[in-house]
């Protein structure tokens, strides 16, 4: 479904899964194989972490900010690191 998100366009779909991540990871691998573009947004960033300054600039910081609060966040919910782990490979390669 389209959406409007602060007058920008936005989607909004519904997907099943044992659990979010493995619904979300699904997604991203078939968006990627078949129409090879690779989603990284789930609409909760802020334009600052976009930065493509190199493994050990800003947007490095936010990406080790990310995984901190995933690594921290994620058994708390529910999810093993193997979880996480198999989200990244699949969403991401």
């Amino acid at each position: 479904m389209v959406e409007d998100v602060g007058g920008y366009v936005g989607l909004r779909c519904e997907r099943p899964g044992a659990q979010l991540l493995d619904a979300v990871a699904e997604t991203c691998r078939e968006v990627r194989a078949e129409h090879g573009l690779l989603m990284s947004d789930l609409g909760i960033e802020k334009p600052g972490e976009w930065a493509q300054d190199g493994t050990d600039g800003w947007g490095a910081e936010i990406v080790g900010q990310l995984l901190l609060m995933a690594a921290e966040r994620g058994p708390k919910l529910g999810y093993s690191a193997e979880d996480l782990v198999r989200f990244l490979r699949t969403a991401a390669c």
